[in-house]
């Protein structure tokens, strides 16, 4: 299907320059066409990083509930003004910031490392999800990603990681675009509005700041991605 010189050809020989393209084409299929159906596989990294967030700053995570629709929610106990900015501002960047991570470590080969430190991060979930839905995603993802660290061999497992990667630099970029399209910066319990809250600057402008960022972030982890090898 693919011919003898595609980037499965042989599991020692591949070309990285077409294998990255190809996986920024199906990540975009997921993240984009596909987003009613992936949208609540983003949800989990948006509230993963407020629970992260929340946690790296000695705050309670009550529970992260995740449903079917792709809307989510993290609770927490009473958070300091300060504290709350920086939970607050995880969820959209969140994603982003862990694509960056990840694409750095994808360009000095280290495959097998962003799939362990997804696994850890997805482990660290279970402890915080409550309801049937994240109960059932986050293990469904954990398994995903463990047969793909374990039974996978290149080019294919290198394949999904950077499928994995580009997902988490793309689908940032199309939730802050239906944020804005819906105006769900308008909701009393959105981020946007959250921070608007917080530092009395408007939800709306927060959506652009968080719309420039996420854009930032696919355009510089997509360069690290698409550098020629070497």
């Amino acid at each position: 299907m693919f011919g003898a010189d595609s980037v499965f050809a042989a599991p020692a020989v591949y070309d990285p320059s077409r294998l990255a393209w190809a996986a920024a084409l199906l990540a975009w299929v997921l993240a984009v066409p596909m987003y009613a159906v992936t949208t609540v596989v983003a949800t989990v990294a948006h509230e993963g990083g407020h629970a992260l967030v929340g946690t790296l700053l000695l705050q309670k995570v009550r529970a992260v509930r995740l449903q079917p629709d792709g809307g989510g929610v993290t609770e927490f106990g009473p958070i300091p003004w300060l504290f709350n900015i920086f939970v607050s501002l995880a969820g959209y960047i969140g994603p982003s910031v862990f694509g960056l991570l990840a694409a750095a470590l994808l360009l000095r080969g280290a495959t097998e490392a962003v799939l362990w430190a997804s696994l850890g991060f997805l482990f660290l979930m279970l402890f915080m999800v409550r309801g049937w839905f994240g109960l059932s995603l986050v293990p469904a993802l954990m398994v995903v990603i463990f047969a793909t660290a374990t039974q996978v061999e290149p080019p294919l497992q290198v394949f999904f990681t950077y499928v994995w990667v580009w997902f988490l630099l793309i689908a940032p970029v199309e939730d802050m675009l239906v944020h804005i399209r819906q105006k769900i910066y308008e909701s009393s319990g959105s981020d946007t509005r959250t921070m608007q809250r917080l530092t009395l600057v408007p939800s709306e402008l927060w959506s652009l700041i968080f719309l420039t960022g996420t854009i930032a972030a696919l355009v510089y982890g997509g360069s690290l991605l698409l550098r020629p090898a070497g």
